[in-house]
Parts: structure tokens; sequence; C-alpha cells
């Protein structure tokens, strides 16, 4: 935890979604606290009050206050404080260093370890505009292209959110672009569609904050939302997700000769299919995809910006409350797991960003769809549109997947091998893809633990991996958290570290 003799830099990002904090000493991150986790609502944007609230939590945690802190960060975009005057904490005041969108952004890409490389920064809205291309050589940073007024916006797909799953404009930018990346999955591309959306692009590329209504009456879309969209939506789907793709290729194409490696960061960097898409597409030697490309972790990347000693791979970045599932469990959990129970599992610290990686996760054998129904739709009470992914061990890639990059934070969506679908139906899509998560000994031990031993059963070494939350709720956080949805849910069990816990 915290040295006494640490001083503290502190970094906040309010944004109009998923406001974070992120602390670190001078050598080490020692907390990224995303606020709905202490605040309980799901992707908030964050007020002054409820911004000192966070701030509060993350230096309680750390056991510090206010006379531990040297240094304040704040990102320029959405902030709430008066940037004019000091910013106070606790009892002290601080001038603020401020930090850009873009460069936050591009901060996430340091545990790559690429001294050169381009940035595809693909985002709704920021003071530095949606999209642009970046060169990174040795810390220096050049905007090479705007690419504003092109597919490759978060304005264009969520406003083909509000069009086809979810009418309120803030839910539809903020949470819901990977509903209608599941639905997309039960279209078609049309290309006449295409054409027509192409045709209307400058209007597409709006924040809509009004609605859509004069959007989806031009496309021939019903005012009607229902839990399964209509073939008229799951069309529009289809066709704006392979226009994405398409564009995607043809702009990282474009500019390949000014270095052999890529990162993508911004919200749209979480298209987990178009993400697949690239990494077989041989376009670059290098491809990396931060656990955190989005606003989530905008915090983290202007610390790591400012401090890159304090970079690591690690996406478990969250609290800790000295709770560890170890090998001890492993036995009684491939019981539970084959004996077809739905296990919760808590350990260690949070993962930061928006995937449950293992630590705050529920999981399951996918042998059958019926699995998928019960851990999506009646566990989490998600849409019956929405995929669940496969935790696999990382050597197992190629064997269960047409995947050419690991995938450690389920950043790639690959098709699935004729093994996959015959062992593991619940976890492909419905257009034969898996946003896949591989772990080595290194990274979760205790997850490959677990699939190694499946094996040794029996089982295909692959399981269902979903985030312990019901849908319009953040992850679970803390230990009281983690039995309060055991409780209330239909999941069968939950591993608190090595105790395992039934369901009343």
């Amino acid at each position: 935890m915290l040295n006494r003799r640490d001083r503290l830099a502190v970094s906040l990002f309010f944004g109009d979604h998923d406001s974070n904090v992120t602390v670190a000493s001078n050598s080490r991150v020692l907390l990224h606290l995303e606020a709905e986790r202490v605040l309980g609502i799901k992707h908030v944007a964050a007020t002054a009050e409820q911004m000192d609230e966070v701030v509060r939590a993350a230096l309680r945690y750390l056991g510090a206050d206010e006379d531990a802190v040297d240094e304040v960060l704040i990102a320029r975009w959405s902030a709430k404080y008066d940037m004019a005057l000091p910013i106070s904490i606790g009892r002290r005041k601080f001038t603020p260093v401020i930090t850009g969108h873009h460069l936050n952004h591009i901060g996430t890409v340091l545990p790559s370890g690429f001294d050169h490389c381009l940035v595809l920064c693909a985002d709704g809205w920021s003071e530095d505009g949606a999209t642009s291309m970046y060169l990174y050589d040795h810390g220096r940073v050049d905007r090479v292209a705007v690419l504003d007024h092109t597919f490759l916006t978060g304005r264009v797909y969520g406003t083909a959110t509000q069009m086809t799953v979810q009418p309120d404009f803030m839910t539809a930018h903020a949470s819901d672009t990977g509903k209608m990346l599941g639905l997309s999955a039960f279209g078609r591309h049309d290309a006449v569609l295409a054409s027509r959306i192409r045709a209307d692009l400058d209007e597409i590329n709006r924040a809509h904050e009004e609605g859509v209504d004069h959007l989806r009456r031009r496309f021939g879309l019903s005012d009607i939302y229902s839990p399964m969209p209509d073939e008229q939506r799951c069309q529009f789907a289809a066709t704006v997700q392979k226009e994405w793709e398409e564009e995607l290729l043809q702009v990282v194409t474009r500019f390949r000769s000014l270095s052999s490696r890529l990162a993508l960061v911004g919200g749209c960097a979480m298209n987990v299919v178009a993400n697949g898409r690239l990494a077989n597409s041989g376009l670059y030697s290098d491809i990396f995809i931060p656990a955190m490309p989005s606003d989530a972790g905008q915090s983290l990347g202007a610390l790591w910006s400012r401090y890159p000693n304090t970079v690591t791979s690690s996406p478990y970045l969250g609290r800790h409350y000295g709770i560890e599932a170890t090998k001890v469990s492993v036995t009684s959990m491939v019981d539970d797991l084959a004996a077809g129970r739905v296990v919760a599992v808590y350990t260690g610290s949070s993962e930061s960003g928006p995937r449950a990686l293992g630590n705050r996760s529920i999981l399951a054998i996918p042998r059958s769809n019926e699995v998928r129904v019960r851990v999506s739709e009646q566990i989490k009470r998600r849409e019956s549109y929405r995929p669940v992914a496969p935790v696999i061990r990382a050597e197992d890639l190629r064997r269960f997947f047409h995947g050419s990059l690991m995938s450690p934070y389920m950043t790639y969506a690959y098709a699935a091998k004729a093994e996959t679908m015959d062992r593991a139906p619940a976890i492909v899509h419905a257009d034969g893809t898996s946003r896949v998560q591989t772990v080595t000994p290194d990274q979760h031990p205790f997850l490959h633990a677990v699939l190694t031993a499946l094996e040794e059963r029996g089982e295909a070494p692959l399981l269902a991996n979903t985030s312990m939350n019901v849908a319009g709720s953040p992850m679970v956080d803390t230990p009281d958290e983690a039995r309060r949805f055991l409780v209330e849910t239909a999941v069968d069990v939950l591993y608190l570290g090595d105790q395992r816990l039934v369901r009343p």
C-alpha cells in the first residue's frame, strides 16, 4: 500500500461520462478508481461535489490525506471545478496541471512499450475534436491527420445506437454502443443502405442531443424500441458496423508507411469486431489496444504521460480488500463448474476499464446456449441479442479461434473454430465470433489453473466470463457488494477469495 515517505500525484477526469481518479507515488500507480464504483451510478459524470467524494474515498483507501498530495492533474474536458481558481483537496489548495483529452488517451498506450508507433484516437468529442491519427516517437506526439468528418467517430456510432437500440442521447453514446455492436450480428450489410448512410454522413456524424426521430424516419426505422429490435434495425446496425470496419482498414492502410506499429485508443477502440479484423489483416507487425481505451482511462493516461515510470501493463488497478483466490480453491471451483453451476469469483484488485478479467467475474462452462441465456438474460438481465465472452489459456488461442494476436483485455473478437462451436456454443455469437480473453500463468495464475484443471477433467478449457453486475449497475467492487450480488441474483456460488458461499 502506501509508504509513509510517498508523495502523491492525484489525477482527475470529469468528462461527460465515466469520471475517474488515479493516485500514484513517484514510482507506481497506487489506485485507479472509477467514480461509478464509489457512487453506484454506472458511467456517472461526476459533479464537483461527487468528485470530492471520490477523491476522499481514494485517499482514505490508501490511508492518506491531503498532506500527502504534492500535485493535482485535471483533464480540461468538461471539468466541473472552476479552473481559474486553485483546486481544494481537503483543507489544502493546489494549482492544477491541466491535461488534454487526446494526449490522455495516448498515455494509455505506454504499457505497449512501443517507442515509435501510429496512434488512432477515435472518440466522440472533446476539446481536441473527435478522431485523429497521431505519430508517437520516443515521447513526442504529432498529429498527422484530423479524421473528424469520416465514418470513424463516436458520433457516427452513437447516433446509429440512438436510431436502433437506445433513444436517449447520453445513454446511447456513453454505454449502449456495445449493444448495437451485438445487434449487428443479427443483420446483414446492405450496399444500397450503405450508400444512403454515406450520403447522409454529415447529419449522422453529429451530436443529436435533441433526439434522432428525423433520422429514424428518413431511414424507415419505426419508433418502437423493443427488447429484440426488428429486421430493419438489425440491418441498419449491421451495415453501419461493416462500413466502420471497412473505413478503419482503409484509414490505417493509408498511414502504415509511417510505422509498422499501431495503437488504438478512444471509446471507439472498444469495437472488438473491427479490432479482430484489423488484427488478422496483417497490415501491422504489432497492434496494441489498452485495457481502458475509453474515457474510463483518462486520469490514468494523464498520469502515465507525466510520469512514465509509473506505467504498468496490469489492468488490476482498482481497490483491493485483502481477499485472494488461490490454488486451494481450484478443485472446488472446478467441481462447481463441471456440475453446471454458475460461479461468481471475487479476488484481488478490481479491474480497470469496462471488462471483467477474472477478478470480479461470473464464470460458467459454456456447453449449451441455455448457459448463455441463464448467465446473460436471467442473472445479468441483459437483452437476448448480447453475447457472452470466453476466457481461455493463451496457448489455446489458435486451437479454438481464428486469431492472430493475444487478447488479455478482451479487445479482439475472432471467428470460432468448429471445436469451439461444438463444445462451447454459449460463447459463440450469432456471427460466429467471440470476444476473447486470453490468460497466461503470469497474467492470472488462478484463472489459468482453473482452465487447466477443467481440461484434466475432460472438459474443454473454455469458460464464459462476464462482469459481476446486473444490467445498468456498475461492476461489483467491494466484498459487501459481492455478498449482496449472491443474495440478489440467481448465481449459484460465490468464491470470495477461497471462501465458498452458496446462495441462500
